[in-house]
């Protein structure tokens, strides 16, 4: 159980009847009216704006009972590799709310498209590096110098530096933070057909791994089934 504040725990009380009927509005509607004040530090905030909202629901599912089974068609559901897990935009919009939307959005493409980006660029490297013969141990520093024109190391302590994080304890949340830095560094410095290029770039590569997740889990999900059979 997590620390909460008096708000936090009554509106949890509120929603807290969760079945396999609510649980995707009921968890939605926690996350909306969850207040998030300006300045201060959470593990689920990203750059003080950026919401990792399945993160910040595994914070508040922490804080209820509930059934073993329940849970896990809870946690599969935050697992689904959609932007927006399943619902039509208009439906995960509306549970979210604008503003926690919006700063969801942020997350999305300052968090993971940002992370395609680096991902498909690292592989088209590998690839250029592999036929042409040469080593690939240098293929990191090399993708962020093609994407934001400085090495992996000089923006990792550049943001330690402005940040004031030490470089020697790092969690998965100084992670996203780098990853958000490098983000809103490239929208800044790159040029806009660049910028553009990148981003869909990113979008693309994001778009089929999700499919090649979704083919996955469904190949799973029939195994399964077809162990219960017999």
């Amino acid at each position: 159980m997590s620390s909460l504040t008096d708000y936090e725990t009554d509106l949890i009380d509120k929603y807290s009847d969760i079945n396999e009927k609510n649980y995707q509005t009921n968890i939605l509607s926690m996350i909306r009216l969850w207040k998030i004040k300006k300045n201060s530090h959470y593990d689920y905030l990203v750059g003080n704006e950026a919401l990792n909202w399945k993160r910040l629901a595994l914070q508040i599912l922490n804080n209820i009972n509930i059934k073993e089974k329940l849970l896990i068609e809870i946690y599969q559901w935050l697992s689904i590799p959609e932007i927006y897990s399943g619902m039509s935009e208009f439906e995960f919009r509306y549970l979210m709310g604008y503003e926690k939307y919006n700063s969801y959005l942020s997350y999305f493409y300052g968090v993971l498209i940002e992370r395609s980006i680096l991902c498909c660029v690292e592989r088209e490297n590998y690839k250029k590096r592999i036929s042409n013969g040469k080593s690939t141990v240098n293929v990191l520093n090399v993708s962020y110098e093609h994407i934001y024109g400085y090495s992996f190391l000089h923006l990792y302590e550049e943001y330690c530096k402005k940040s004031s994080v030490s470089n020697k304890k790092h969690y998965e949340h100084d992670d996203e933070n780098f990853t958000y830095y490098c983000f809103k560094k490239r929208i800044e410095d790159s040029e806009p057909a660049k910028l553009a290029s990148d981003t869909k770039k990113g979008t693309i590569f994001l778009q089929e791994l999700m499919i090649s997740e979704e083919k996955r889990l469904a190949l799973s999900n029939n195994k399964v089934k077809y162990s219960k059979i017999y």
